[in-house]
């Protein structure tokens, strides 16, 4: 396992199955709809597909962008961001299954 943070590895695994789908960091996010996000701390990750969101979610700045050098912290990286490219990547897989019926 390497030091990668969650947007390296996140990113990096997207691109090998979905290079079309875009990751974009956003610094505020609508108070209405993220009653539990504060500013200069936390940020709102999109992903795009055709210029369209179709996931977002709010993670802290740190876990974002840090490297995890401690085993058990690459292990929770890994673990939540693997889980976002499999819904991901089932969505995918939904919607080629419908274009081909």
């Amino acid at each position: 396992m390497n030091n990668l943070s969650y947007e390296k590895y996140l990113c990096g695994q997207l691109q090998l199955f979905a290079p079309q789908i875009q990751v974009k960091t956003y610094k505020t996010a609508n108070k209405v709809d993220y009653p539990i996000f504060e500013r200069h701390k936390d940020l709102r990750i999109q992903f795009h597909n055709n210029k369209k969101c179709i996931f977002e979610f709010i993670i802290e700045k740190s876990f974002w962008y840090l490297s995890n050098k401690n085993k058990d912290d690459k292990k929770y990286m890994r673990l939540w961001a693997d889980y976002k490219l499999n819904m991901i990547r089932d969505a995918i897989n939904i919607s080629c299954k419908k274009d081909n019926d």
